[in-house]
């Protein structure tokens, strides 16, 4: 594979991590006054009707954006872009079928769903949440096309388009429906109401944005279609049979995760239910592991899944010519590029859980939320080698394999969970939730690892890559959190402490991996804006 390939993948990638970062930043930032607004008790069935919402959403549509990217990708490189266009109609067609009998379902039987959860509050907020997979089902296909044609741009920004609506309406439609029904009981599922009325308003501005794209992009289809002279046209069958075998496995795989968070759920409240706890207190217990801990740690997953999707289309071509060591290089910079980012990104959620949660969610005396991010903050390292490593197996056509590893790691996880909740103190439940977290993941990413070894026969440079990455984290989080303690202790105020502590934090991470050799200067120049990077480190004299 040549460098201008390589350069090309990291970038793509590179643009959708930084579109990923944005949006979470954002999300961060609108939780903030979403959660101050509705409480923790409205958090609480906000959260639970998105697990319901993400498993409906990935049993009919989530898989569609990369199944899609892999068909067109594949058809572009033998040039039959008329079976590209077709494969985009037909995908168009079955998913939006899908997503809007889906959404229908769901909004039919919330209140069943909502009662099997033990939040019978719950269904308010789900039923606002339905037709957003609908929207999502429409808008899933359009990305996997741009996606297929190696552009990431257009998801990269819908992305951002749907955050920014989503944070706005979230917050304005929850401080509205919590005000008007503040006098009943279900308040609280209102407001949290509210909060996913954003969620479909921010998806429908996205979808409207890609509709236009894909009307001034129509004009290139077309030439495209012009200069195709292979004469390949496949039947509807072949088509409709391709999309079904390349989406099931995905859906399959993302699937069994998302039910992981779901069962956790249900077990988690019925058994806390069990022990006396009431509805509300099982709410709020339930939003500090799902909102304080595990949405904070997603964040920086972000990167991963952003590389997860682009290195499918990037694989499946260097698969399909046998490039094998092209295949090897893509791996080995996704990964390494990957844990530069986990390795600091946990040891900053680990070291500075306490101001990080009480600067944003306003965290109470009882400082649960920072324990179990402190506990839990290795979840970004396993979660986000799991999730790269899935898009390479997707990427080398080994389809079943993160089905196979991700349903042995759910039954392991749920007998953790069950036997967790069931042995050790009730107090502790919350404890047990983020562990038997931390073993699924690991569990994934221990097993894709396997797998890619044993079929590539390939190895993952270690040192540079994990080790040395991993010191220089641990030493940037002991040295920001001695940093945050001082300038805390001098302003007594937690933003004027954190803020610079963050920024001197990334420096010194930076400046450590560079003295440590972690990454060259080779390495440097292929990922985003690394000849600018490579140019300001020799100007500093960090680079010879």
């Amino acid at each position: 594979m040549d460098k201008k390939k390589k350069s090309g993948f990291m970038v793509q990638g590179g643009i959708l991590a930084a579109a990923g970062l944005i949006t979470r930043f954002i999300g961060l930032l609108y939780r903030i006054p979403l959660t101050r607004t509705v409480g923790k008790e409205g958090m609480g069935y906000y959260n639970t009707a998105y697990e319901i919402y993400n498993i409906a959403l990935l049993i009919s549509c989530y898989s569609v954006p990369v199944a899609v990217s892999k068909l067109i990708a594949d058809k572009e490189g033998k040039g039959e872009y008329v079976n590209s266009s077709r494969y985009f109609r037909f995908a168009l067609i079955l998913s939006s079928s899908i997503g809007l009998t889906v959404s229908l379902l769901v909004f039919i039987f919330a209140p069943q769903i909502a009662v099997a959860y033990k939040y019978p509050n719950c269904m308010i907020p789900l039923r606002v949440l339905c037709p957003t997979i609908f929207v999502f089902s429409i808008m899933g296909v359009i990305r996997g096309f741009f996606q297929g044609k190696r552009t990431m741009v257009p998801t990269a920004v819908s992305q951002i388009i749907e955050q920014i609506v989503n944070a706005v309406v979230s917050v304005v439609a929850a401080a509205y429906l919590i005000n008007a029904f503040k006098d009943l009981n279900e308040s609280a599922a209102y407001g949290a109401a509210g909060g996913t009325a954003g969620t479909l308003a921010g998806a429908f501005a996205a979808l409207i944005f890609l509709v236009i794209l894909l009307f001034w992009y129509k004009k290139k289809v077309d030439k495209s279609e012009l200069i195709d002279n292979t004469g390949n046209k496949d039947e509807a069958k072949v088509i409709l049979k391709a999309l079904i075998f390349t989406m099931m496995p995905i859906i399959f795989s993302q699937t069994i995760y998302q039910v992981s968070g779901t069962i956790d759920s249900y077990m988690f409240s019925n058994m806390m239910s069990k022990q006396g706890y009431t509805e509300s207190e099982r709410a709020i217990f339930w939003e500090a592991y799902s909102n304080r801990y595990k949405w904070m740690y997603n964040v920086p997953v972000a990167i991963a899944s952003a590389f997860g999707v682009t290195i499918v289309p990037a694989l499946s071509a260097s698969y399909a010519v046998h490039d094998t060591e092209g295949i090897k290089k893509q791996i080995a910079s996704a990964v390494k590029f990957n844990m530069l980012i986990a390795f600091p990104a946990a040891a900053g959620l680990g070291f500075l859980s306490e101001p990080i949660l009480v600067l944003l969610l306003g965290d109470t005396t009882d400082n649960l939320g920072p324990r179990l991010l402190t506990l839990g903050c290795m979840a970004v390292v396993f979660f986000a080698l799991s999730t790269l490593t899935n898009g390479v197996l997707q990427g080398i056509n080994m389809m079943r394999k993160p089905v196979t590893h991700s349903a042995i790691a759910l039954v392991i996880h749920i007998a953790a969970v069950y036997l967790g909740l069931n042995i050790f103190p009730r107090e502790d439940g919350t404890y047990i939730m983020v562990i038997c977290n931390m073993l699924y993941g690991l569990l994934v990413c221990a097993m894709n690892w396997y797998s890619i070894g044993k079929t590539l026969n390939y190895k993952q440079e270690i040192k540079r890559t994990f080790i040395l990455p991993a010191i220089c984290a641990a030493a940037m989080g002991a040295l920001a959190n001695l940093m945050y303690e001082l300038l805390f202790g001098y302003t007594y105020s937690r933003l004027a402490a954190l803020v610079p502590t963050i920024f001197a934090a990334i420096i010194i991470y930076a400046v450590l991996i560079i003295l440590t050799k972690t990454v060259t200067e080779e390495e440097l120049k292929t990922m985003p804006k690394g000849r600018t990077i490579v140019s300001l480190l020799k100007k500093l004299r960090l680079l010879k």
